[in-house]
This record gives structure tokens, C-alpha cells and sequence, in this order.
């Protein structure tokens, strides 16, 4: 017997794409939100290339984002 005779469905099924829903308590979100704006950042990097990873600005606008502008309880 196959895991997929075992578990009632047929191969097709496996792959089959299937809606789902994803919530979170608004107070998480504000808290996840706080963390983020809360963050303490370390100094400029010293290069002026990605050699020491991702340059601190594009990391503090992308906090700014995350921390204000991005919905993080947005469904599709």
C-alpha cells in the first residue's frame, strides 16, 4: 500500500494546490512592529562596497517599511 492509499489520497492529490488561511492577533503584530522600530543599529559599515554584507542604510529603510508601511495582516 502507498502513504498516499495509506492517507485516503490519490498521487494527483499530493501536488494539488489548496487554500489556506494564515491570522494573527493584532497585538502581535503591534509587538512585532515595536520590535522593529526598536531595533539598535551598529555603526556604518567602514567600505563603501557590499563586501561587509548588506549595506546599514538599505537595512534601515527596509526596517522603516516593515516597522510603518507594510501590512502585515494583508490577505490575498
Amino acid at each position: 500500500m502507498s502513504a498516499a492509499e495509506v492517507g485516503g489520497q490519490t498521487g494527483s492529490d499530493d501536488t494539488a494546490v489548496r487554500p489556506f488561511q494564515v491570522g494573527f492577533p493584532e497585538a502581535e503584530l503591534a509587538e512585532l512592529r515595536r520590535r522593529i522600530n526598536a531595533t539598535r543599529w551598529p555603526e556604518r559599515e567602514t567600505v563603501t562596497d557590499d563586501s561587509q554584507g548588506v549595506p546599514l542604510a538599505t537595512m534601515q529603510e527596509l526596517a522603516r517599511y516593515w516597522g510603518t508601511d507594510y501590512d502585515w495582516g494583508r490577505r490575498n
